[in-house]
Parts: C-alpha cells; sequence; structure tokens
C-alpha cells in the first residue's frame, strides 16, 4: 500500500523549499543553502508522487517564488512583479490538491510570514550586499590609472581599466593624456592628470 502524506505537510515542505532557495538568492554563500533549498524541494517531489496534484497550481506557486527569486539580479523596479508573485503563491497553495485542500490558515499564515521575512530581512540584506559591492568597486576604482579618450574641459571621457567612463577634470586635458581616479560620483570619474597629482604629492 502506497504511503500517503498530509496535503498540509507536503505544502509546507514545497514552500519552505522554495523561499530556502530565494534565501540563498538574496545571501549568496558557500553554496550549503543551495543545496539545502534543493534537497527540500526534491523531497518535496517525492511526495507530490503520493497525491493528486493540480499541476497548474503547482505552476502558479512555482512562477510567484520565481518573481522573488528574479529581484537581486533584476533590481527593485520589479517590487510591483514580486507582489504579483506573493499573490500567484497564494492561489497556487490553496488550489495546490484537487481533493483535499491545503488548510486556508495556514496558507494565510505562509504567506503572511513570508511577506514579512522579505521585507524585513531579505531585502535589508540585498541593500547591504549591494551597497558593500560599490564601496568595493570604489575603492577600487580610486588610484587606478587610464587614459583620456574625449578631451576633458571640463567634461569629457576616459578609459580606465578596459571600461570607458564619463569623466570630470579641474583642468583641461587632451586625448592620450594619462589620469588619476581621485573620486566617483555615479558613473561619473573625477580624474587628474598623473603630473598634477605628482606635483600635489611633491
Amino acid at each position: 500500500m502506497p504511503l500517503t502524506f498530509d496535503p498540509d505537510v507536503i505544502y509546507l515542505v514545497l514552500f519552505i523549499g522554495l523561499w530556502i532557495g530565494v534565501t540563498a538568492a538574496y545571501v549568496p554563500g558557500t553554496g550549503v543553502i543551495e543545496l539545502v533549498s534543493i534537497g527540500v524541494v526534491l523531497f518535496g517531489i517525492y511526495l507530490l508522487t503520493t497525491i493528486a496534484v493540480n499541476w497548474w497550481a503547482l505552476i502558479l506557486l512555482i512562477v510567484g517564488g520565481a518573481a522573488f527569486l528574479a529581484m537581486p539580479f533584476l533590481g527593485e523596479r520589479l517590487t510591483l512583479i514580486a507582489a504579483i508573485g506573493l499573490a500567484l503563491q497564494a492561489i497556487g497553495s490553496l488550489f495546490l490538491f484537487p481533493q483535499a485542500a491545503v488548510s486556508p490558515l495556514l496558507v494565510a499564515t505562509c504567506i503572511g510570514i513570508v511577506f514579512f521575512y522579505h521585507q524585513l530581512a531579505l531585502r535589508p540584506a540585498l541593500e547591504r550586499n549591494r551597497t558593500r559591492s560599490i564601496i568595493d568597486e570604489d575603492e577600487g576604482l580610486l588610484g587606478a590609472r587610464g587614459r583620456v579618450i574625449k578631451s576633458l574641459s571640463p567634461v569629457g571621457a576616459v578609459r580606465v581599466r578596459g571600461e570607458s567612463w564619463s569623466a570630470h577634470s579641474d583642468h583641461p586635458l587632451e586625448v592620450g593624456d594619462e589620469v588619476v581616479v581621485v573620486e566617483r560620483e555615479g558613473l561619473t570619474l573625477f580624474v587628474e592628470a598623473v603630473k598634477h597629482k605628482n606635483e600635489e604629492q611633491s
């Protein structure tokens, strides 16, 4: 006789596995979280083989989670899509099993928990990671040398570490002049001619 599992238990396993995966996308690390997510999801898929499933509802559940998975890679402009994803997860959860529905109270509790988890934990973690990346990038650019590719008078363009940047200089600079980066503001570099920089230090 095949084993049967409670629909609420199967739903919880799938939902937890999905959100462990979402967490891994927001907080990249050693790969342990990713492996745990894969293991839990595979176990959930095994449990699905023991009960009748509305596959369209399962797809809604997965697509809803994918909206959150996409946000770290595509930016905060997808916040609305993530909200829609939360609604899709709720609909998919309620209609996941045709013969024995998941408890609406359990669904509401899970959706409420992950909403606050996303807003209060994952989004701040994502912002911290982005801020740290920008700081690291800034520190890597400061002091880097490059060459003018469009005359600066005072605005032009330079090539630094193989990339072209808009640039600003207090002194006119011509194409080919060697420069050093002294500051960055968004996508604009503030540069000085290497000879001017050397004069200031001497």
